[in-house]
This record gives C-alpha cells, sequence and structure tokens, in this order.
C-alpha cells in the first residue's frame, strides 16, 4: 500500500517526457496521473502494481494534453513582433498620420458600433489561438462565432468605406481584404 503517492511523481514525469518532449506538459501530465492514482487509492481500489498503473496512466494524459486546446497554446516571443513602423515604412510623413487616424475611427467607431456580445467575440478572437477555442470563450457554436466575426467584419468595412481618410497606397485597406 502507497503511502503517499507524490512519492511516485519522478517516475509519472519520466513517463509523460517520453511522450511530450516538453518539461511543462509533462509536469502536467504527470501532476493529472498522480491524482489519478490518488483517487483510485481513495475510492478503496489501488492497482495491483502502482509503479507499472501509474506509468500508464502519465501516457494516456500526455497523448490527452497533445490533443486538447492546452497543448495547442503557444508563448509568443515579442521581438519577433515588428511595430507597424517596421512593417510598413513611410515614405511620407502624412501616411503615418492617416494611419493613426484610421485607427482611431477603427477603435472608436467599431466599438461603439457592435453589440456588447459582438465585442466580446471580437476579444476572443484576438485573444485567442484558435477558432474553436475563442467559440467556447463566448459560449457560442464555432457556426455562430464565424456569422459574428463575418458580421463584425461587415461593420469594420462599413466604417471604412464611410471615413474620407483612407489612402488608398495604405497597405492592408485593399478590396476584399478582411478586417
Amino acid at each position: 500500500m502507497i503511502s503517499d503517492p507524490y512519492t511516485l511523481l519522478p517516475t509519472a514525469y519520466r513517463a509523460a517526457v517520453e511522450v511530450l518532449h516538453s518539461p511543462i506538459m509533462a509536469e502536467e501530465a504527470s501532476e493529472r496521473a498522480i491524482y489519478q492514482l490518488t483517487l483510485a487509492i481513495m475510492s478503496g481500489s489501488p492497482p495491483h502494481s502502482p509503479v507499472a498503473w501509474l506509468r500508464v496512466v502519465a501516457r494516456r494524459s500526455a497523448c490527452a494534453l497533445l490533443r486538447s486546446e492546452w497543448a495547442r497554446t503557444k508563448a509568443m516571443d515579442l521581438t519577433d513582433v515588428a511595430t507597424p513602423r517596421q512593417r510598413f515604412p513611410s515614405t511620407e510623413t502624412n501616411t503615418s498620420e492617416v494611419r493613426e487616424t484610421l485607427h482611431k475611427t477603427l477603435e472608436n467607431g467599431l466599438h461603439s458600433a457592435l453589440t456588447p456580445r459582438q465585442r466580446e467575440a471580437l476579444d476572443a478572437a484576438i485573444s485567442c489561438n484558435t477558432m474553436r477555442a475563442a467559440a467556447r470563450t463566448c459560449g457560442m457554436a464555432p457556426r455562430d462565432f464565424r456569422r459574428s466575426l463575418g458580421s463584425i467584419s461587415r461593420r469594420a468595412r462599413a466604417l471604412l468605406q464611410d471615413s474620407h481618410t483612407l489612402d488608398p497606397a495604405l497597405p492592408g485597406c485593399e478590396p476584399g481584404i478582411s478586417v
């Protein structure tokens, strides 16, 4: 009988690292396996060979993590992100002014034109990695979430067409590119 299941944590970690090759995710999988072992012991049905049982459960937890949204979340290295001036070198001084005006118009006008539900969907679309994760964040079905993003894009395009400050030479403002 095992008195403390956490003494087997290194065993579970080694089994999870074989599958995941990521120390953070392997740690999560091994902790899930230890939790399952603790539940089995508390329910009164401990495994006959806890070490072997724990290895199998740790590998299965690692595979489950690979299939989940948790594994698809990646940290972003901000040094690789270019500032707007690095991406679009301005040849004229008024181009940057036009960009700033355009950004303020979209920022102020779009949020006031959207419903609270659409604002929530827009924030989720910006902050989540996948469409499914963003839809879950809002509590919508993925199909409804895509429709909501379509209506947000139409409103943003209408705002852009209504503002007379657009310069056709600005990158990203070509017709057919969704906002």
